[in-house]
């Protein structure tokens, strides 16, 4: 089996490759989930907005809806700016808050005990909040920081 030499220890070349392809993989899933997520919300905002009357809806209507008009936009600029590959450490670093927000959301939707589509999706999926909701954010949290730690270990200066 051919090995490669890294800092004081070999690694196979087969592993490496693995690494590397689910990296990418990885990557291009982060994109693909911001993309259609903000361009679901743009297309039917409604289940969206719903979700932040009721869960959020002590923060005012003027805060909710920059909310609702803000959220996908970065989702799309975000999605687009990995797609394109431009600042990819600092979309990254963004990407891992924006899943860990939602992730924190997901957990005070169950916790609150908000029976209600979240809209993340728009009308594409159904996503009511609970367990199920609290693991697909914690899972692209996880692929976020993933991705992220690569990023750094590839491609740091």
């Amino acid at each position: 089996m051919k090995t490669i030499l890294t800092s004081s220890e070999k690694v196979p070349l087969i592993s490496r490759n693995v690494k590397q392809k689910f990296y990418t993989v990885s990557y291009y899933f982060i994109a693909v989930i911001l993309l259609v997520s903000g361009v679901s919300k743009i297309i039917n905002p409604e289940n969206f907005i719903k979700v932040l009357n009721v869960t959020l809806g002590f923060l005012g209507e003027n805060i909710i809806v920059l909310t609702a008009t803000a959220l996908p936009v970065i989702e799309i600029a975000l999605g687009l700016m990995l797609m394109l590959k431009i600042k990819v450490k600092e979309v990254l670093i963004a990407t891992l808050l924006l899943f860990s927000a939602f992730a924190l959301f997901a957990i005070y939707g169950f916790i609150s005990g908000f029976y209600v589509d979240c809209g993340c999706f728009g009308t594409v999926l159904k996503n009511e909040f609970g367990i199920l909701m609290i693991g697909r954010n914690l899972f692209f949290v996880v692929i976020s920081f993933y991705n992220l730690k690569f990023f750094n270990k590839q491609f740091a200066i």
